[in-house]
């Protein structure tokens, strides 16, 4: 066994290295626990809440089949009528 390692591709390890951290699971901060919260209850996003809990909230928005706030956003004004 101690032959593999020796006739093994250092640069190799260390991808499959990088590539294992990357994947590994981490818990959610305050604020993206809250977003994940409010998605799943179908409450609004909090816009002082992080960037990374925005992704948290639309991801569980797409996942629930739910249109993003931003093309919801567009299709009103897109089919919003003004009387002037």
């Amino acid at each position: 066994m101690a032959t593999n390692m020796m006739n093994a591709d250092p640069i190799e390890n260390a991808d499959d290295a990088l590539n294992k951290r990357a994947e590994a699971p981490r818990s959610l901060t305050h604020d993206e626990k809250k977003a994940a919260e409010a998605a799943f209850r179908g409450e609004p996003f909090n816009p002082a809440w992080s960037a990374a809990a925005a992704r948290v909230y639309e991801g569980i928005l797409m996942a629930k089949g739910v249109r993003s706030l931003e093309s919801l956003a567009d299709a009103t004004k897109d089919t919003e009528c003004v009387m002037s």
